[in-house]
C-alpha cells in the first residue's frame, strides 16, 4: 500500500504539530497549511489522498474551501474539524461533501480511526467477512457430513443464497471461488439425495411441500379474507434472484417467507402443470389427455391450457370461482394491460399472472452472445434481475395491489443452474431436445452425472410407450450427443439451464405478501 498524502488545513497549524509528528510516526505523508487560500492552491497543484480541513477559519472559512476542493477533485476525500456537530455538517456529509467529521477537542487515535474508516473500510469488511465465511464454511461441511433431510437442505440452499448476495458486494475474487466449489460440493451431495428419496416422495407425507401443493397450501387459506388474492408465479426464478428484489417487495408488503420443492423434471412443461392442476404429470396425462401432448416437438404446448387446469384444481378444493382470472405476462404490452386492469380486479377473488420475462431471458442468453458477455455468471443474473425488476410493469402492478390492500403469493415454477461440464449422451430420434433432461427409448449415459429413471411412473411422469424413459442431469451437467460433441458444448457450456436435479432448479420460494399493518 502507497504512504497516504495528507493535506492538513487549519489557521492554528502551529500548535497541531504534536499530531502531525504522530500521523508522521505511522507512516503518512503530511503536508500543513494555514489558510484556505494555499489549501486550494495545493489541491490544485499536488496530489493528495485526504484532507482535514477546520471549519473555523478566517478568510476562506472550512465550507467555502470544501466547495473549491470538491470543484478541482469531487472525488478527493475530505475529513471536516469543527467545534459543534451542526445540522449543516450532518447535511453534507449525507450528501457526500465530507467524507467525515471531527468535533474538537480531538486526539490523535481519532485522525487515526477515521483515517482506517474511510482507506480500510473494505479490506477490514473483507476480513471479517472471510472469517465468518470460514465458520459457515465449517458448519455447511458438518452438516452435509450428517445426511441432511430436506428441511436442512431448504436451510443450506438458504445459507447459500444468502452469501451469494453478501460476496456479491465485496468482490473478493478468491472467496467467491472457494463458494463456487462450496456450492458445487452441496450440489453434488444435494443430487444424490434427491437420487436416493424422490420416488419414496411420491408415496408418503414424509416429504416437503412439492410443486403440486402449491395452491392448496398456501393459496387457499388466504381465499378466506374480504380481499383480492393475487397469485403471481415467476417463471424460471432462482432463490437467489428472489433475494435480490425481495427488499423492494418487503417495502410494501409484510412478507411471510417459505420454500418448496420444484417437482422433477424441472421444466415448466411439467412444473408449472403440476402447480396449477395440483396433479403430478402422470395423473395430468391420465385425467385430461386432451392436455398432455405426447410429442418431444411440443413440449411447450402442454402448457397453453393452465387455466383449464386451474379451474378443475379449484373445484377439487372447494372453492367454485364463477371466474377467476388468468393472466400471461410475456411482453411489455400485456404488462402495461396487466397494470390497467387491476383497479377493475378489486372486488375479485382470485387472480392468476404468470410473467415469464425470467425464463425468455434465460432462454434468449443461451442464443445471444451479446446476453452472455452482459450476464456472464450468476452475480450478473442477480443484477439483471434487479435491474428489470426496478423497470418493470411487474414492480408497477405491485405497488398497485399494496395499494388495494390485497394479498400477493410471488412463487416459481422452477429454477435454473448455470451448466459447465458436458455428458455424452446416445438415444433415438424421438428424444426430446431439452439440454438437461431427455425422454425417450434406449437412453445410455454416464450414471455419475445423471438420475436414470427405468419406471417413470414411479416419478410421477407419464411415458409414451413400454420403452420410455428419462434422464435427468445431475449437478451441472448438461447433455450433448456424441456425432456433435463439441459443437454442442461450445453451444451450451455457461448456459443457464432447468430441467435437471440442483438446489438452483428444485428448491424454490414461496412468499406471502400481506397489506402492510
Amino acid at each position: 500500500m502507497h504512504q497516504l498524502r495528507i493535506l492538513w488545513v487549519d489557521d492554528e497549524i502551529e500548535h497541531l504539530k504534536p499530531f502531525i509528528l504522530f500521523l508522521t510516526e505511522r507512516g503518512y505523508n503530511v503536508k500543513s497549511v494555514s489558510n484556505g487560500s494555499d489549501a486550494i492552491e495545493s489541491v490544485l497543484n499536488e496530489k493528495f489522498d485526504l484532507v482535514l480541513l477546520d471549519e473555523m477559519m478566517p478568510g476562506l472559512d472550512g465550507l467555502t474551501t470544501l466547495r473549491e476542493i470538491k470543484k478541482i477533485n469531487f472525488l478527493l476525500p475530505v475529513i471536516m474539524v469543527t467545534k459543534s456537530e451542526e445540522e449543516g455538517l450532518m447535511d453534507d456529509a449525507i450528501a457526500g461533501q465530507i467524507a467525515d467529521y471531527l468535533i474538537k477537542p480531538i486526539n490523535p487515535h481519532q485522525i487515526i480511526m477515521a483515517i482506517k474508516k474511510i482507506f480500510q473500510a473494505d479490506e477490514i469488511r473483507r476480513n471479517k467477512i472471510g472469517e465468518e465465511y470460514a465458520q459457515f464454511s465449517a458448519k455447511l461441511n458438518q452438516k452435509l457430513f450428517t445426511s441432511p433431510g430436506w428441511e436442512e437442505w431448504a436451510e443450506i440452499y438458504n445459507d447459500i443464497c444468502s452469501w451469494d448476495l453478501v460476496l456479491d458486494e465485496i468482490n473478493d475474487t478468491a472467496l467467491s471461488q472457494t463458494h463456487f466449489l462450496e456450492k458445487l460440493n452441496s450440489n453434488a451431495e444435494f443430487s444424490n439425495y434427491v437420487e436416493r428419496n424422490y420416488s419414496n416422495w411420491m408415496k408418503s407425507d414424509d416429504r416437503p411441500n412439492l410443486s403440486f401443493d402449491i395452491l392448496s397450501e398456501y393459496v387457499i387459506p388466504e381465499l378466506k379474507y374480504d380481499h383480492p388474492v393475487y397469485f403471481i408465479v415467476l417463471d424460471c426464478m432462482r432463490l437467489d434472484q428472489y433475494y435480490s428484489i425481495s427488499p423492494f417487495i418487503a417495502e410494501l408488503f409484510d412478507i411471510n417467507f417459505r420454500m418448496y420443492y420444484s417437482i422433477l423434471p424441472t421444466a415448466t412443461p411439467y412444473s408449472r402443470n403440476a402447480i396449477f392442476s395440483g396433479l403430478l404429470p402422470v395423473d395430468i396425462a391420465k385425467n385430461f389427455p386432451e392436455y398432455w401432448v405426447e410429442s418431444s416437438e411440443l413440449d411447450n404446448s402442454r402448457n397453453r391450457n393452465e387455466h383449464q387446469l386451474l379451474e378443475a384444481h379449484m373445484k377439487d378444493l372447494g372453492h367454485e370461482l364463477e371466474e377467476s382470472k388468468y393472466v400471461k405476462i410475456f411482453n411489455i404490452e400485456e404488462g402495461n394491460y396487466t397494470l390497467r386492469k387491476i383497479d377493475s380486479w378489486k372486488n375479485e377473488k382470485l387472480i392468476v399472472l404468470v410473467y415469464n420475462f425470467l425464463d425468455l431471458l434465460a432462454h434468449h442468453r443461451s442464443k445471444s452472445q451479446i446476453l452472455r458477455e452482459t450476464i456472464p455468471d450468476e452475480q450478473a443474473l442477480r443484477a439483471f434481475t434487479k435491474h428489470w425488476f426496478l423497470h418493470s410493469t411487474f414492480y408497477e402492478v405491485l405497488k398497485l395491489i399494496a395499494k388495494q390492500g390485497a394479498t400477493a403469493i410471488i412463487t416459481t415454477d422452477h429454477g435454473s443452474i448455470r451448466v459447465n461440464r458436458a455428458s455424452q449422451l446416445v438415444g433415438d430420434k424421438e428424444t426430446s431436445a431439452t439440454v438437461r433432461y431427455k425422454q425417450g427409448r434406449n437412453l445410455a449415459t454416464h450414471d455419475k452425472h445423471s438420475l436414470f429413471i427405468k419406471e417413470p411412473e414411479e416419478y410421477g411422469l407419464p411415458k409414451r410407450s413400454l420403452m420410455d424413459n428419462y434422464v435427468l442431469a445431475k449437478d451441472d451437467y448438461y447433455f450433448v450427443y456424441p456425432k456433435a460433441f463439441h459443437q454442442y458444448m461450445k453451444q451450451y457450456s455457461g448456459t443457464f439451464q432447468h430441467g435437471g436435479i440442483s438446489m438452483e432448479e428444485m428448491i424454490l420460494p414461496v412468499v406471502i405478501c400481506k397489506p402492510k399493518s
